[in-house]
C-alpha cells in the first residue's frame, strides 16, 4: 500500500516543486546614471595698468599703453569663449632699449572644471623662443622678421603660468615686461601675441608647452 502511495504521490510533489520555482518573486534594481559635461574656459580680468619707466632721468618719447578688449575671436566654436577679452598692449614709436611694464592683470578660471596653462608667445606669426637667465628664470626672444637679429625680448611673471593648475573660480595676476632690442627696425610695427591656453588638468604634459 506505501509503495502504491508513494508512486502516486511522488509526481505530485516534483509538480508543486516545479510551480512552486516557476511561481518564484523576484525584483530587479536598474540604475540611471546623468552625465553634464564641464566647461573649459579662462578670462582675463582686472585693470592694466603700464610703467614705462624714464630714459636717463627724462620721460621716454616712446608710448604703451594696455587694454582689455575683444580684439579678435579666436574660438568660434566654443559657446563659453566667444566673448572673451583679450589684454593688448599698443607700443608707439619705439626704438632700441625701449622698455615697458604691464601689470595687474589676471587669469581667472571661469569655467567648472580644473585646467592647466600652456603659455605660446608670438611675434609677426613667428614663434618666440623660450630662454632660461642664469637665475633660472624665463623669458622670450623674438625674432619678429626672421633676419637673425633679435627684436624682442619678453619676460614678466606670465613666464611663470606654464603649467599653473587653476581652479573652477581661482585667479592668478602677471605681468608683462618688454624691451625692444637693437635688431629692431625704424618705422616697423611688431604684432605680439602672448596665447594662454587653457587645458582640462588631465590631460596637460610636458609636450603641450611650445620648446625653446
Amino acid at each position: 500500500m506505501s509503495m502504491r502511495l508513494t508512486a502516486v504521490l511522488a509526481p505530485v510533489i516534483a509538480l508543486a516543486i516545479l510551480f512552486s520555482a516557476v511561481a518564484m518573486w523576484y525584483d530587479t534594481l536598474k540604475i540611471h546614471a546623468t552625465i553634464e559635461t564641464g566647461s573649459v574656459d579662462v578670462e582675463f580680468t582686472g585693470t592694466p595698468r603700464v610703467f614705462e619707466g624714464e630714459e636717463y632721468g627724462k620721460p621716454w618719447v616712446a608710448n604703451c599703453s594696455a587694454t582689455l578688449e575683444e580684439y579678435v575671436n579666436e574660438d568660434e566654436d566654443n559657446p563659453s569663449g566667444n566673448n572673451d577679452l583679450e589684454l593688448v598692449i599698443t607700443v608707439s614709436n619705439a626704438y632700441p632699449c625701449y622698455y615697458c611694464k604691464v601689470s595687474d592683470v589676471n587669469v581667472e578660471n571661469t569655467g567648472t572644471i580644473p585646467v592647466k596653462l600652456n603659455i605660446t608667445v608670438y611675434a609677426d606669426g613667428r614663434t618666440c623662443v623660450r630662454k632660461t637667465d642664469p637665475w633660472g628664470q624665463y623669458y622670450y626672444e623674438c625674432d619678429a622678421d626672421g633676419d637673425g637679429d633679435l627684436d624682442l625680448v619678453l619676460w614678466g611673471c606670465f613666464t611663470s603660468l606654464e603649467g599653473v593648475q587653476l581652479k573652477p573660480g581661482d585667479t592668478i595676476s602677471f605681468t608683462v615686461d618688454m624691451h625692444v632690442e637693437q635688431g629692431a627696425s625704424e618705422g616697423d610695427t611688431y604684432v605680439v601675441q602672448i596665447l594662454i591656453k587653457a587645458i582640462q588638468w588631465n590631460e596637460y604634459t610636458s609636450t603641450n608647452r611650445t620648446r625653446g
